[in-house]
């Protein structure tokens, strides 16, 4: 513990540290954008600032004020500079941020750096040593999240005094809360002082406890993983999945892994698991990594083999290659079989420099995700891909959206394919993708019979039994029957039969393919011929309304499901029991 008057001293400084650092949030984000109006200008401001005091209180503590705030402005400047450099790619600075990923980098940066920096400043090289890197990162972790929550329990004592106080009709703390600046400066005050308390206790709270937990968890998710694993030749991705995507489940279960490693072999052979079974399970998970990792980056690339790319799938395909190398170094450090922790510590340190690496190069021209998008979405332009991301090249993904679109046009005139420029005007001209699709529906859709398969197979309907249905509906139906499934079938089906055995009349349920990975669902009554849209189908095994991937679809017009008494008859399928709830 400090002396009393020095600890006084550093719980002043860092509340001093903290009001700059909240009253500066407040002046960026509020009063800035008001002031300037060149949005690029302002950005680069807001990053430099936002980025410099979040830095500056992250390394508040392990290092003194004065290199700490020369380290954040090291790091805060250059991390700004790449995120304006990469906002130059789109018109509008708005729709640069609204697609998430830039910011994503720009905070990927600063975070998984600062550790580095800590490490760096604790000694001469000691970004180079993993047990420093270990220490400063959980430490960082450890701190931050305690300092956070005091910054919480001082805002939830403020509000119950407020309410107490006004009780008696005494409304000093709202009427002081109501003032600009106020939340910031309570805010960052709040926090440098938690900051504080958090360092000077810093024998008492450690991450220790933190890793302890986490290593707990390994042998379960071991458990999980070797389920998963044997289960696969039996079942396939599609049974094993429900509410999220296979690709994003299969890299989150492999990040969680890598961390459950990383916490069981620690900083250094002393502190790492000793017990003959946890470091048995810690090999074995190990080795299993690599499993959910190849996976995911298969997943990912079926879709980007059907649709082409889009960011989003760039940086899920980046995401899955990552984890991928990781694991695969993971098992490949198994093979040193009497240091194969420290190889595994080895990898922690090199794949953090390499995923700082890939965070900066997104913020470059060399890995411009827009542009590599759109020279997918133009190459596979044409009759054998009619679905090509129009709308989003004209209006998110800035200059290169809108040069591919301006090769596409010069392309369709060249070919005299008056329905793409058609199409592209229409994309140029909607203001929002909904409107464009609804400019692209054709409500003169004569029919849709013989569009969408029935099954079982033996069942018919009347013809017209789907005319009745309202336009919107017809062409969303009628848009589904247009993509394409992995094996060229269609993405929609609907299966008939008498679903209630009580009733006279057969109920129905849709499935059709949405522009993602999934499908909706819809429940239909058979009234006089026609489908009559009512309730909604439902898992019963579940309890809830499920979500579906498109594979659902395949399955069932390949045949691979059952009508099942139970005792109602239901739709059993990709793991579900569906049944047309009203």
């Amino acid at each position: 513990m400090l002396p009393r008057s020095e600890t006084f001293e550093t719980r002043l400084s860092y509340a001093i540290v903290g009001a700059v650092a909240g009253l500066s949030v407040w002046g960026l984000t509020d009063v800035l954008p008001d002031i300037v109006d060149n949005a690029r200008a302002a950005l680069l401001a807001i990053a430099a600032g936002l980025g410099f005091f979040s830095v500056l209180l992250a390394l508040l503590g392990p290092v003194r004020l004065i290199p700490a705030a020369l380290a954040a402005l090291g790091m805060a400047v250059p991390a700004a500079l790449l995120l304006f450099w990469a906002s130059f790619r789109h018109v509008q600075v708005e729709t640069f941020l609204d697609n998430g990923f830039a910011i994503a980098a720009y905070v990927y940066l600063l975070a998984i750096g600062a550790p580095f920096v800590i490490a760096g400043l604790h000694r001469h090289g000691g970004w180079r040593h993993y047990g420093d890197l270990f220490d400063a990162a959980w430490n960082l972790v450890v701190r931050s999240a305690a300092a956070w929550l005091f910054v919480g329990v001082v805002w939830l004592v403020l509000l119950l005094s407020d309410q107490l106080l006004g009780l008696v009709g005494i409304d000093i703390i709202e009427d002081l809360i109501d003032l600009d600046p106020m939340p910031y400066l309570i805010s960052g005050i709040a926090l440098g002082l938690g900051l504080a308390i958090v360092h000077e206790l810093r024998d008492y709270v450690s991450p220790f406890l933190v890793i302890q937990l986490l290593r707990v968890l390994l042998p379960a998710l071991l458990v999980v993983l070797t389920i998963f694993i044997a289960a696969l030749p039996f079942r396939g991705l599609g049974n094993l999945f429900g509410q999220f995507s296979a690709a994003a489940t299969l890299i989150a279960v492999t990040v969680a892994g890598i961390t459950l490693v990383t916490t069981a072999i620690h900083r250094d052979d002393g502190l790492s698991v000793q017990e003959a079974g946890m470091q048995i399970a810690t090999r074995m998970l190990s080795a299993m990594l690599p499993v959910p990792a190849a996976l995911a980056l298969w997943a990912v690339w079926l879709r980007v083999d059907q649709y082409g790319l889009t960011p989003h799938r760039v940086a899920a395909l980046i995401a899955a290659a990552v984890v991928l190398i990781y694991a695969l170094a993971y098992f490949a450090a198994l093979l040193m079989r009497t240091d194969w922790r420290r190889q595994q510590r080895s990898v922690n340190r090199w794949m953090a420099l390499i995923t700082l690496a890939i965070a900066a190069l997104w913020l470059t021209p060399l890995l411009n995700a827009e542009r590599l998008a759109t020279a997918s979405q133009v190459f596979r332009a044409g009759a054998a891909h009619p679905d090509v991301a129009l709308w989003e090249m004209a209006h998110e993904w800035g200059y290169p959206g809108q040069r591919g679109l301006e090769r596409l046009e010069q392309r369709a005139q060249a070919d005299g394919d008056a329905d793409l420029l058609a199409m592209i005007g229409r994309a140029r001209r909607a203001p929002s993708r909904w409107a464009f699709e609804k400019v692209e529906r054709d409500d003169g859709i004569a029919t849709l019979d013989g569009i969408v398969p029935l099954r079982p197979k033996s069942v018919t309907l009347q013809p017209g039994a789907l005319d009745g249905l309202d336009s919107g509906e017809r062409q969303r139906i009628h848009d589904a029957c247009k993509r394409r499934l992995t094996g060229g079938h269609p993405g929609c089906v609907i299966v008939v039969a008498p679903f209630e055995p009580a009733e006279e009349t057969d109920r129905a349920i849709g499935l059709f393919a949405t522009e993602g990975d999934g499908a909706r669902l819809v429940a239909y009554r058979v009234h006089e011929g026609r489908l009559i849209q009512q309730g909604f189908p439902r898992d019963i095994l579940a309890g809830s309304y499920p979500y579906v991937s498109r594979d659902v679809i395949a399955d069932i017009l390949k045949g691979r499901f059952g009508l099942v008494p139970a005792p109602r008859t239901v739709l059993d399928v990709g793991g579900m029991q569906l049944f047309p709830q009203n």
